[in-house]
């Protein structure tokens, strides 16, 4: 089960906002997004993909949407990598006794949240 994940805001417009500057009105609220939980080495994946995005020269910030798991000292290190951290909640399932919402899913379950977000910035 992997702690880290990948969306990008709006695929569609890359090419349209990699010529213009990032304040202009059409790449101002995109960003790509990534999710991270727990307190295991997932971190090392989101330092390299802000490190990919500063290198191919991205206009669109990184939003790494956390769970409350996640320790102070990873978020930091994200910072510091010019992340913008976002926490979210855990979204729990509802009781199930056929076995389909089993609390591993919480994490996948979880990952849902960054859809609800309309505004990191």
């Amino acid at each position: 089960m992997s702690g880290l994940g990948f969306r990008y805001a709006d695929i569609g417009a890359l090419r349209a906002c990699s010529m213009v500057r990032p304040s202009s009105s059409k790449c101002g609220k995109r960003a790509y997004v990534t999710f991270l939980a727990g307190n295991k080495d997932y971190w090392m994946g989101v330092v390299g993909l802000a490190k990919g995005l500063r290198k191919v020269k991205s206009i669109y910030p990184l939003v790494v949407a956390v769970l409350p798991d996640v320790p102070e000292e990873h978020r930091q290190i994200l910072l510091a990598q010019g992340c913008i951290i976002r926490e979210i909640e855990q979204v729990i399932p509802p009781e199930n006794k056929v076995g389909y919402s089993m609390t591993y899913f919480v994490l996948n379950y979880s990952k849902l949240r960054i859809w609800e977000k309309k505004n990191y910035f």
